[in-house]
Parts: C-alpha cells; structure tokens; sequence
C-alpha cells in the first residue's frame, strides 16, 4: 500500500514514531477505501494497523488480504485505550495527530488518555501529499463527473414554468444518486432568476419563469471523490445582455484554461479570468477567487486566488469557475474541472458550454 509508505515517510521526516489517523477523508486516502470507521495508526517502518470494531470488521477484510494488520477494538471504554494500548506496546512516545481534523474536546480527550505520548501535529502534511493526484485518483473524478454530467441532461428536459428550485435540485441529487453517485459533493445550489446572482444560494421555493437564468453548480461523489461543475442556461428566451454577459464569462474561463500549465502560479488563472472580465466593464461583478482544488474533499488546496502565490504542479485538479453577478438582475457562472498536465491542461468536463436556450414548456 503505497499511501501507507507515503504517511510513513512523514513520521520519518518529523523524527516521530507513528501517526494516528482517525478523520473521514484521511482514512479513505490511507486505505484507499471507503465506508470504514475506524483508526488507522501508521509507524515510521512503514507498518500500518487499522482499528475498527464489529460493524465494519467483515468490510475491512480486504484491508488484511492486502497485508495491513486488522485489529477489532470491540467496545473500549474509551475511544482510545485500544490504540493507547498498542502505542505503548509499541514504544511510541512522538505521536503526530489531526489537529486539523480533532475538535477541541477530542483533542483534550486524546491528551488525556495518551499521555505517555508527546503529540505533534500533522499540519497540512497529508493535505499536501493528497494535492497531486495519480490517474486512478483522477479516474475516480472523471466517472463521478460523467454521473453529474448525466443527471444534468437528464433533468433539464424537465425544468419547466412553475417549477421551484427545489424541486429541480431534489430531482437533480436524485438522478445523481441513481447513476451511482455515493452522495452529492454538496448542498446543490439550483437557482432561478433574480436568485442567480447570488454565488452560493440556496434552492427555495422561486419558481421558473420564461426568461430567467438557470443557474446548477452542483457535484456528485465516486468512491470518495468529488466532482464540481456549473452551468448556466437560458429559459425561455434571453436579452442580449444576457447573452454579452455569458459569452464574457465563457471567454473569461478560456483565458483562465490557458495559464492552467505546470509551473505558472495559481494567481496567473485567477487573474487572467479578471482581465477579461474587468475589461469587458464587468470587473466589479466577478466577487469571488477563480476556483479551488478538489479531490477527496470538495474544497482542497490550493485556490485559484489572487493572492495565492504557490505554483501548479502535475495532478493537482482545480475549478475554473469565473462569473458575473448584478444583484436584483441575473447571475452567470461557467465551471470545469481541470488537471494540471504540463503545457497542456486536461478539462475533466466534457458537458457543452455554448449558450443555450432551454424551450420554454
């Protein structure tokens, strides 16, 4: 289990002697798995041992089969006297934790019951290992995409005046969930009208219109990994500002596409995505960062912003998502997911971005 090595070269690296590993995401990374619950503590030799209990032992097996050791903790009268135990068997005194993962009352909890152990943060180690993704990583990505993508076309031959936002994204989640998305990315944001010019609303109970925006940005989940995209439709008809508004958004994420190469800073996409847009007389409109990596967690690092300064390397995959949004009139955001790939960035999302008109029924 390479993953295993990787978090063992970090305990190595801070002259530590294991790791414990108890968060959601992390779990899936090291194990390269998921639904389990359970701890998983990793020591500098490289050797790794996951505690779960009776509901997930037969799950887990598979774990044991690919040689990582699998112990069933039972009912401890702590969450952790089982893996207390084992650290002193071990001789573990330098024990590096989640601090970006334990709440306060964990953490105390966790100082308290391993108190043989000087515990030292993990900090943004994993995070940073889990950046740059392999093409299995990214596999998981694009098929969680292709399920958005279908629910997507599925849905919109449905949208029809009179319909809520709400009924559009529980339909939308649904059609996700029939595909075999595990869950959505996030609270699906489905928006009508005037309600588009709000970047992250809330679907309620607005209902469609001819000539409103349409607004989806919405992800589904494969095997713990997320997908992010966003459209922007047309219902009914459109003015012309609606559509010189969208064609700057879509120029605005090309040009954004273009500084997507290895090596150049993930300032450059936000800023050129900027130009385009102030250029066009709509700067004081786009009011958020360019974008933000994705993976295991929907918002990853690093962003797109302005003020990130840190380079792209080979696998990180971020959002390219521009928009303009004029309060009490429309808003528009166009969303791709793109792989760093050398000069050459890979957009994840294949779904059609011409501006389009959905008939109005």
């Amino acid at each position: 289990m390479s993953r295993i090595q990787a978090l063992a070269e970090i305990v190595r690296a801070e002259e530590a002697d294991a790791m414990l590993l108890t968060g959601e995401v992390n779990l899936i990374y090291a194990l390269e798995t998921v639904g389990l619950e359970g701890k998983c503590i990793v020591y500098a030799d490289g050797k790794a041992v996951f505690l779960t209990d009776g509901r997930y032992i037969e799950a887990a097996q598979p774990l044991a089969d690919a040689g990582l050791e699998l112990l069933n903790q039972g009912a401890a009268a702590s969450r952790l006297d089982y893996p207390a135990a084992l650290l002193e068997t071990a001789g573990v005194r330098k024990l590096m934790y989640e601090d970006d993962v334990l709440t306060v009352a964990e953490f105390a909890e966790m100082r308290n019951d391993l108190q043989n152990c000087n515990l030292i943060p993990i900090g943004s180690r994993i995070r940073a290992l889990r950046a740059c993704k392999s093409d299995a990583e990214i596999a998981y990505m694009v098929k969680a995409q292709r399920i958005a993508e279908a629910a997507l076309e599925r849905l919109l031959p449905e949208l029809h005046t009179g319909m809520t936002e709400q009924e559009a994204a529980a339909r939308l989640n649904y059609y996700m969930a029939l595909g075999g998305s595990e869950k959505p990315s996030f609270d699906t944001i489905l928006l009508f009208g005037e309600n588009t010019s709000k970047p992250h609303g809330i679907p309620g109970e607005t209902r469609l219109r001819s000539g409103d925006f349409v607004l989806a940005d919405f992800g589904a989940v494969y095997h713990g990994y997320h997908s992010d995209m966003t459209r922007t439709f047309a219902f009914g008809n459109a003015t012309d500002e609606m559509r010189t508004v969208y064609e700057t958004v879509l120029r605005a994420q090309s040009a954004a596409q273009e500084m997507a190469k290895t090596g150049l800073l993930c300032s450059d996409m936000h800023k050129a995505a900027a130009k385009v847009i102030a250029d066009a007389g709509y700067g004081d409109y786009f009011t958020h960062a360019l974008g933000h990596s994705v993976g295991l967690e929907i918002h990853e690092m690093p962003i797109a912003s302005p003020r990130c300064d840190e380079p792209l390397r080979e696998g990180i995959v971020i959002t390219d998502e521009p928009g303009i949004y004029m309060p009490g009139k429309f808003g528009v955001r166009i969303e791709d997911m793109i792989a760093i790939s050398g000069d050459t960035p890979h957009n994840l999302t294949v779904f059609p971005k011409e501006f389009r008109i959905l008939p109005e029924q």
